[in-house]
């Protein structure tokens, strides 16, 4: 009987009831992204690992030099850092002090069959102190990375260190980003309009 209930309150209250319905999918989605990565990375499929630039067997530069040990200066305004670190990313994280703007900081991944392309980018959260940049990647990115260090000139780098895997607090699962926030306000409200419209139209 108390299902009848809830069932027919939530047709009184559409929009009510797929808001409530919203904040549980989202909930058990970051709860099953906890999960999940505390699988891998107890499966050492996630591995912590520090590169730095004397780790020359894992990247590559492009259009960028060593002019000092831990200093890169770009030669173009397309200035990349290709990483071959052997294990799968999820996150990076960029240790470095510049001197000028670098631009983006844009990190590319690609899948099997597919080159580095924009559709397959991700953009950095800087951290307060200014000189490291956090990436989060898809679980399905591969191996192989290109880190856009600058897009001009003349930029200096110092290149501490390339944080690889680093796990982060558990509550960070929990903390909404801005597209899951908006999706969580738009979807609930569309079905909730849909619904209303063929219920009226009865």
């Amino acid at each position: 009987m108390k299902w009848k209930e809830r069932l027919a309150a939530a047709r009184r209250h559409p929009f009510r009831a797929l808001y409530a319905l919203g904040v549980v999918v989202l909930v058990l989605s970051m709860a099953g992204s906890f999960g999940l990565d505390g699988v891998l990375y107890a499966l050492g499929v996630y591995q912590q690992k520090t590169v730095t630039l004397a780790d020359t067997g894992q990247y590559t530069l492009v259009n960028m030099e060593q002019t000092a040990p831990g200093v890169l200066t770009s030669t173009t305004g397309d200035a990349q850092l290709l990483l071959t670190p052997g294990t799968l990313v999820r996150r990076l994280r960029l240790v470095a002090d510049y001197t000028g703007d670098g631009g983006e900081k844009d990190l590319y991944y690609h899948l099997p069959g597919m080159g580095y392309t924009p559709r397959l980018r991700v953009w950095p959260t800087a951290a307060p102190d200014g000189d490291s940049w956090e990436y989060t990647l898809p679980r399905t990115a591969g191996q192989n990375l290109r880190l856009d260090l600058a897009d001009t000139a003349g930029v200096t780098v110092q290149v501490t260190a390339l944080v690889l895997n680093e796990r982060p607090p558990w509550y960070t699962y929990f903390v909404p980003d801005g597209w899951q926030l908006f999706w969580l306000a738009v979807l609930p409200g569309l079905a909730g309009c849909l619904f209303t419209l063929r219920r009226d139209d009865r």
